[in-house]
């Protein structure tokens, strides 16, 4: 086995001796053990007008030992290349919990029965079998279309793969092998003129969108075709007037629904931040524990849900990072807060139930709460239904700009377009849309969710921790109708 060749730990065999290796030197040291034995390989091309295209492949693999002594964690991971390299992780695991103990209240995890098993994202076309001269006249094709245009002077497009083999153990018995593969693309043109500047992107404005699919989720893009309508619309927006300020109805596309999900709701619902253990660039939560069950956070229209069991989804799995079995579970029920997002620690220590939301960005991190699928379940009718159903008002969509606070109560969004809407119809185009508001204000005034054939699926990085590490999430959304929104904060 060596660090360089992908595919080492496709073999469960190769991959149990490691494990059995590292839980070995904690048996009968530690209360509880887990190890996590994980090789991953990504692929980035990025290409920009007027530059030469960017190209990277990076290969990891190694081992994380978290062990727990006298209530206590101790946590240590390495590079790894055989069994001595997965026992001295474990060595030093247990290093660092006894000269930890006694600095942090004692930890008391949620109950959970040994689980083990296999899960293995489903793929037509392997991204990493796809040729590079296939990769490059994709982009050089979307570039060419989206600055058709004089005016678009800037713009970068881009496609990307990820591929794990992620193997989890721990001191209870789970054993458990889960390969993931993930795909996706974006596009960005920025066009100059009129004393303006103004941008354009697709399909998800936030780095693009991902799926875990193979490259047959780049042909449902449309790619180069839809290059020609963002070029253009850049154009159109330089002219285009300038968004109102005040209080309106506002149909809220469903890529800016999916980035008000993650923010406003996804974050402010993970148990760690709730609890106060974890502030870092998101900040903790207005909630409490004793909200549970009973905070009204929206109207009755606004359902949210966690579901990693849902294939296609970047975010989804068989298993967390912490063994735990995934599971749907409804975060808020008819606007009534349900329950959280939690890993083990948070829901042992506040008596909440375990979510299975435990994540990690490999196996130099530890697991912490992040998002897993989490979208608002789609109401009923068409995009058109919900603009007629609206009447006077805007229509808007996909994110251009965000901002909220520590504990995700204030915040405020702009859009990279936005339409008159008059008597159900969409009318002129508007720029420098943004709205702001109080979370579960916003939300309460949520007046309906347009139905499944409107729904559709973003995939998101998200940074969390210190030292940071990125979660891989995905949310999805219909356009839903907000009244009375505050509109033109910034």
């Amino acid at each position: 086995m060596t660090a360089h060749d992908w595919g080492s730990l496709a073999d469960d065999a190769a991959a149990t001796v490691l494990i059995d290796s590292a839980l070995s030197v904690a048996d009968g040291a530690a209360e509880f053990a887990d190890v996590r034995l994980i090789e991953g390989e990504e692929l980035r091309l990025y290409s920009q007008l007027g530059a030469d295209p960017d190209e990277r492949r990076e290969h990891t693999m190694g081992i994380g030992v978290r062990v727990l002594v006298d209530g206590t964690w101790g946590f240590a991971a390495r590079p790894v290349q055989d069994a001595r390299d997965a026992e001295t992780a474990a060595r030093q695991a247990l290093a660092t919990a006894r000269a930890s103990i006694g600095t942090s209240a004692p930890v008391h995890l949620a109950p959970m029965a040994a689980a083990s098993g296999r899960y293995e994202t489903e793929v037509a076309i392997d991204p990493f079998a796809v040729d590079a001269s296939v990769r490059q006249a994709l982009l050089d094709e979307v570039l060419a279309n989206a600055t058709r245009p004089a005016e678009v002077v800037a713009a970068q497009a881009g496609v990307n793969a990820k591929r794990q083999h992620r193997h989890v153990g721990n001191s209870e018995g789970s054993r458990q092998h889960q390969h993931f593969l993930e795909t996706g693309a974006g596009l960005l043109a920025n066009a100059v003129g009129h004393g303006d500047v103004q941008r354009r992107s697709y399909p998800n404005s936030f780095h693009g969108n991902t799926a875990a699919a193979g490259w047959e989720y780049i042909a449902t893009l449309d790619l180069a075709n839809q290059a020609i309508r963002v070029g253009e619309e850049a154009v159109a927006l330089l002219t285009a007037p300038m968004a109102p300020a005040g209080n309106a109805d506002v149909v809220i596309g469903a890529q800016q629904v999916s980035l008000q999900i993650h923010e406003s709701s996804g974050h402010a619902l993970e148990l760690d931040r709730i609890l106060g253990d974890e502030a870092n660039y998101a900040g903790t939560s207005f909630l409490s524990v004793e909200d549970i069950g009973s905070r009204r956070y929206g109207s009755d229209a606004v359902t949210i849900t966690s579901d990693p069991t849902i294939p296609g989804t970047r975010g989804s799995f068989a298993f967390d990072d912490e063994g735990t079995p995934a599971r749907r579970t409804r975060l808020i029920d008819r606007g009534i807060l349900a329950a959280t997002l939690s890993n083990r620690d948070a829901a042992g220590r506040s008596g909440q139930q375990l979510t299975g939301a435990a994540r990690s960005d490999g196996w130099a991190y530890l697991p912490v709460c992040f998002a897993t699928h989490v979208y608002l379940e789609p109401g009923q009718g068409s995009l058109d239904e919900l603009l007629e159903r609206m009447g006077d008002g805007y229509y808007i969509d996909d994110n251009r700009s965000w901002s909220i606070d520590n504990r995700r109560w204030n915040f405020q969004f702009g859009t990279e377009v936005a339409y008159e809407v008059r008597a159900g119809k969409r009318g002129r185009l508007l720029k420098n849309f943004s709205y702001g508001g109080i979370t579960p204000e916003f939300w309460g005034s949520v007046e309906a969710v347009a139905g499944p054939e409107e729904l559709r699926i973003f995939g998101y990085p998200c940074g969390k921790g210190e030292p940071k590490q990125w979660g891989f999430l995905s949310h999805a959304a219909a356009p839903m109708l907000v009244r009375n929104l505050r509109i033109g904060v910034a």
